[in-house]
């Protein structure tokens, strides 16, 4: 063995017994990094040269804050579109240039004053049942009545407003939204398949209390028949 040899494998093994042996380095490594700082007095990458950037350029820049300020809630799919600028290069001039956050919508549920007695009823109603009949709780059937919005309203993912801070900004919904409403149930021992409100050419239709007789007599009796509901 030369005496370059042992130099670069006496260099390997003090950089193990430094860093352990997680981080791998070779004696030709070593040997290249060597011969890389002769050449250029350093041992990190060099700069490339070419055509600078433009995707960040001053024009985009403004661009970007002319955007965000006419319409904050521009999703970025749509901005890049009408900028012309690259996701990346559009998300780094929002997060990183104007310093700039995506505040998403977020769905709450308001509580009325009388909403904590109606559970505290329930609870008490669930335990004077369960003290007379242990098995009561698996004879409950629970329902709900979904409504699926058909114009895309309040899409968490999609929408969000681009600020430096929170706005706190109420979105507000009409006051009838096309919609479709599924009714489904369930309990201890499974759950009764969705139904669908609608008419007879399977068009959506608005909930009344004629058609939501029907959905219980047409639908939900004759399921609850077949799983042996008349404990239920």
């Amino acid at each position: 063995m030369t005496a370059e040899n042992e130099n670069l494998a006496a260099t390997v093994r003090t950089f193990y017994a430094k860093y352990g042996r997680n981080s791998v380095l070779t004696s030709s490594t070593v040997k290249r990094l060597i011969e890389k700082f002769r050449e250029v007095g350093s041992v990190g990458d060099a700069k490339h040269t070419g055509r600078p950037k433009t995707s960040c350029s001053n024009v985009n820049v403004e661009a970007v804050i002319e955007s965000v300020a006419e319409n904050p809630r521009t999703p970025i799919r749509r901005s890049r579109q009408e900028l012309q600028i690259t996701r990346s290069s559009l998300q780094h001039i929002l997060t990183k240039d104007l310093c700039l956050y995506a505040y998403k919508n977020q769905l709450v549920q308001q509580l009325k004053p009388n909403d904590h007695a109606q559970r505290r009823e329930f609870v008490d109603w669930i335990i004077e049942h369960q003290q007379v009949d242990a098995d009561f709780s698996s004879k409950v059937m629970f329902s709900d009545e979904p409504h699926f919005h058909l114009d895309g309203f309040v899409n968490r993912q999609n929408c969000c407003i681009w600020g430096s801070e929170n706005l706190h900004v109420i979105v507000e919904k009409q006051m009838h939204p096309q919609r479709v409403t599924i009714c489904y149930g369930f309990r201890a021992g499974g759950i009764i398949v969705p139904y669908f409100f609608e008419n007879e050419v399977g068009q959506v239709v608005f909930v009344t209390g004629a058609q939501y007789r029907d959905m219980i007599t047409q639908f939900f009796l004759p399921k609850l028949d077949d799983i042996d509901g008349v404990n239920m």
